[in-house]
């Protein structure tokens, strides 16, 4: 693989057994993800600068994924062969190894550095017929993917919430959002927002005493960190189990389709174009003299204030939502 794009140190990640899962080749912008004995059997093609890539003629990366779809739509009808929707919303053929997927759009400012866009584009998995039918069911591929994948997939449908049916909710930083306060509890929370009862929770189980992880307790004990409450269009974060006091009200995220609009100091961070609220929190830093910290995930973070812009997916584009934090909140 190294003798054939040319590029003798690509970055790799190791399995338990010592032998190489899947390797990044930078200047290519692909991935190689290998199998048990380090035989290629997927490629990965990156959205933002991979390789162009064309099936019959059809680009099939960083364009419009609904562009893509009809396109695949059509040329499977023509070809006989079967398409079947997959985790992201998009499309596997495996007739011919090919599993569609849609990320972010980053785009080359004026001075060459990479800024998100407000667009959704497709990325690809290229593989042979042996993971065909189910590619994630492959260890290192689902492994590769869910390092390219910094949250979990959006397959749609995607109803956007007017604006103005949207509450509007005051951030102070640090402190709590709209009725919500940092350091409540799952109880409070949801009495501050009417009542409602959370539609989704996500819990874990501690590692036992004497291992060697941080957040030691009972194993049996289920201890809860998120839930979701789909009225209000937020996702209530909890923390202190560590410190044997959770759990307790961390963070909240507004959700961009669905969430109450979060004004801070007047800005609208919410509901609307990435690129415009990014412009109107680099002029509040300016304001303000306060700082930017960016996420592995390509979110930006108010430094100090807990407040980040994150992303929602709305079909081919993209719109802000909102993760507010308390002081003791760290993501990275």
């Amino acid at each position: 693989m190294n003798a054939a794009l040319g590029e003798d140190d690509p970055h790799g990640v190791l399995s338990s057994g010592g032998l190489r899962s899947w390797s990044w080749y930078r200047r290519h912008v692909v991935s190689a993800v290998f199998g048990s004995r380090e035989q290629l059997v997927a490629v990965g093609v990156s959205a933002n600068r991979g390789p162009l890539v064309l099936l019959e003629g059809v680009v099939l990366v960083d364009r419009a994924p609904s562009e893509v779809r009809a396109d695949i739509s059509r040329l499977a009808l023509r070809c006989g062969v079967e398409e079947v929707p997959n985790a992201e919303g998009e499309q596997d053929v495996p007739a011919w190894g090919v599993s569609v997927g849609a990320v972010q759009q980053w785009l080359p400012d004026a001075g060459g550095f990479l800024q998100r866009g407000d667009a959704m584009v497709t990325d690809l998995l290229v593989t042979g017929p042996g993971l065909a039918e189910d590619p994630y069911g492959e260890r290192n591929v689902a492994g590769w993917r869910s390092n390219s994948r910094r949250r979990t997939p959006e397959p749609g449908p995607w109803p956007v919430r007017p604006e103005r049916d949207r509450p509007r909710w005051e951030c102070v930083p640090l402190v709590g959002v709209g009725p919500l306060r940092f350091g409540m509890t799952p109880e409070q929370v949801s009495a501050a927002l009417g009542g409602e009862t959370a539609s989704s929770r996500h819990t874990y189980r501690p590692d036992p005493a004497g291992s060697l992880w941080a957040d030691q307790g009972d194993p049996a004990e289920e201890r809860l960190v998120e839930e979701r409450f789909e009225a209000a269009g937020v996702r209530a974060h909890y923390r202190g189990w560590e410190q044997g006091r959770g759990p307790l009200l961390a963070a909240v995220t507004a959700l961009g389709r669905s969430g109450p609009q979060v004004l801070l100091d007047g800005i609208p961070l919410v509901g609307r174009p990435v690129t415009a609220v990014e412009a109107d929190i680099v002029k509040y830093l300016k304001d303000n003299d306060l700082g930017l910290r960016f996420l592995v995930s390509g979110d930006q973070e108010i430094y100090g204030l807990g407040v980040t812009v994150r992303t929602a997916r709305v079909g081919d584009s993209v719109i802000s939502e909102a993760r507010l934090g308390a002081e003791q909140w760290y993501e990275e």
